[in-house]
């Protein structure tokens, strides 16, 4: 789920509210985001939206248990899950106010996604990033497309064919992160950032963003085969062999049969 825990000074707070689950992203949570997104895209009660995770870690991407469920669907709710995330990282990416997304300790896989698809992105140097898609037998398909935009082709083959962890220096590096403080100073430097933001005129940052969008556009056509090719991709994954052994031995807290 997602909370909003502030209105102040024309900047909404939001959170990734599932600290039982280091907030992994499941269906409900999505569409929350999703839902809450559309909703507020014309709200004149603030200018900038910041998102963070509750319980002081951001969030461990795409939630397995939910994964795992991909095996018991049929193919049209598998293929609809999958689809989720293409919505919602368009939602972002469209959102006509700028985003700020507050990484504090780390993030996952497609929790990674929503920090290419901000505008603005704060973080410490001492924060886990990792794509951890292949080593549990899955394909990191929907979030490729917004990280191959963000870091660039090369950097993207790195991240997503290796499965490393890298820090919140290296994010920085590859240009995921704009802003890096010590993990004490992030809440502060996050609303004074957006604090700072909010107080610029809202029809002019507004057109700046859907300017940027457009150019965006013109380099990278995220049409609806490139969606359904991504969406395909993971749904297929979820059903797998090799899919289901990664995940199922992930909660087992054993190797998969591929690496013993």
């Amino acid at each position: 789920m997602i909370t909003v825990t502030e209105y102040s000074e024309q900047v909404c707070y939001i959170e990734i509210d599932r600290p039982g689950k280091l907030n992994a992203l499941d269906k409900e949570t999505i569409e929350g985001m999703i839902d809450f997104l559309k909703a507020s895209a014309s709200s004149a009660q603030f200018n900038v939206l910041v998102i963070s995770g509750s319980n002081g870690f951001f969030s461990a991407g795409a939630d397995l248990s939910w994964m795992k469920e991909g095996m018991t669907q049929t193919a049209e709710a598998n293929m609809a899950d999958a689809q989720l995330f293409n919505q919602l990282y368009r939602q972002m990416t469209e959102y006509p106010k700028p985003i700020i997304v507050r990484v504090d300790k780390g993030a996952y896989g497609g929790a990674i996604g929503l920090m290419a698809c901000a505008d603005v992105v704060i973080t410490s140097p001492d924060a886990i990033f990792r794509f951890s898609e292949t080593a549990l037998g899955l394909i990191p398909a929907t979030v490729a497309p917004y990280i191959v935009k963000k870091v660039g082709n090369g950097n993207a083959r790195y991240l997503l064919l290796s499965g490393h962890l890298f820090n919140g220096d290296d994010a920085m590096l590859y240009g995921l992160v704009h802003i890096l403080e010590p993990a004490d100073d992030i809440e502060t430097a996050t609303r004074e950032t957006a604090i700072q933001m909010a107080a610029l005129g809202p029809k002019a940052t507004q057109q700046t963003k859907k300017l940027l969008n457009q150019l965006d556009h013109a380099t990278y056509n995220f049409d609806e085969t490139t969606t359904n090719l991504c969406a395909s991709l993971i749904a297929s994954a979820r059903t797998t062999n090799e899919g289901q052994e990664g995940v199922t031995a992930f909660f087992e807290k054993r190797k998969p049969n591929w690496n013993r």
